[in-house]
């Protein structure tokens, strides 16, 4: 009597544990579907992106953009020129007025590349110390 009920609750342990690995299981299934259906829901959103972008492009005319510019009395300069960037305040986040400056690449200081010497002085084994370059 005493083995059939020790084989009875070994019978009973693995059926709990196969039950719960199956759960697992399928936890992770469900996981990865859900994770199939947030990527796909991304790329269809990229996708109506890409193709609003297409369509502003597509119905952005340059002379549009000029004719428009002038109705609101705007100066219209091309991209890399910014001088009115320069002398236009902005106000910051803490409601300061700041200007905003912008330097071109030509104006901007030329850093020079200056190498620092370290002492290469060897260690009892002959080598150079961590940092420094042999010879």
């Amino acid at each position: 009597m005493r083995l059939f009920s020790k084989l009875f609750l070994i019978m009973i342990a693995l059926g709990a544990m196969g039950l719960g690995l199956l759960a697992l299981r399928q936890q992770r299934y469900e996981v990865s579907n859900e994770i199939s259906r947030a990527h796909n829901r991304i790329v269809e959103q990229e996708r109506a992106q890409w193709r609003m972008r297409a369509d502003v492009a597509r119905r952005s005319d340059p002379a549009d953009i000029r004719t428009y510019a002038s109705k609101l009395k705007l100066e219209l300069i091309p991209a890399g020129e910014s001088t009115l960037l320069a002398a236009t305040p902005a106000e910051g986040a803490l409601g300061e007025q700041v200007v905003a400056k912008v330097v071109s690449s030509e104006a901007a200081p030329k850093v020079s590349a200056a190498k620092k010497t370290r002492s290469s002085k060897s260690s009892t084994t002959g080598r150079a110390k961590v940092g420094t370059r042999e010879r």
